[in-house]
């Protein structure tokens, strides 16, 4: 299974979020499944992409040509990239389900652009966030209160699948 993975580039995250994404790296590689993700040496990306190589997984980077000096030393494979839009749709295309870990507003535009392509094309694949302490509680009421306006069908917020850790959100991927 390819499982893509968004989440924070950022350095300095608490040890707790960054203990989340080598646990769930360290899961994709023991289990034979393969990682999809940015493809940088930062942040959480970093941490499950490191993970996923040592626990013996193959790891897919998706790196945009203006940060190639910073992709990851354990991607298998390298997939270059010209912008954020073709990253994004090189990931929706090459993954099975996707992850969300705790991210920032480019966590979220990846998702919302997951979502937007899965309910366009009637694709069922999975979408699975990491909610924790609610981080994701937010965008659930937004889709809610769309439905509820009749801007978009109530089936919508249903292929978003909260976890509160990560536990319950691998459970829930486990074939």
């Amino acid at each position: 299974m390819k499982i893509a993975v968004y989440c924070s580039a950022r350095p300095g995250l608490p040890d707790e979020v960054a203990a989340d994404a080598r646990r769930l790296g360290k899961w994709i590689g023991e289990n034979g499944h393969t990682l999809v993700y940015g493809g940088l040496a930062n942040g959480l990306m970093d941490e499950v992409a490191t993970a996923t190589a040592r626990a013996g997984g193959k790891v897919i980077g998706v790196v945009p040509q203006s940060r190639v000096n910073r992709q990851h030393p354990d991607n298998t494979v390298n997939i270059a990239v010209n912008s954020l839009h073709e990253r994004k749709e090189i990931m929706e295309e090459n993954a099975d389900l996707f992850v969300a870990l705790d991210g920032g507003f480019g966590t979220l535009d990846e998702v919302m652009s997951a979502l937007a392509t899965m309910t366009f094309f009637d694709d069922p694949k999975p979408i699975h966030l990491l909610n924790r302490r609610g981080l994701y509680e937010p965008l659930r009421a937004m889709l809610a209160e769309m439905a509820d306006r009749h801007l978009a069908s109530p089936e919508v917020a249903t292929r978003l699948q909260l976890h509160p850790d990560i536990e319950s959100l691998i459970k829930a991927i486990e074939p």
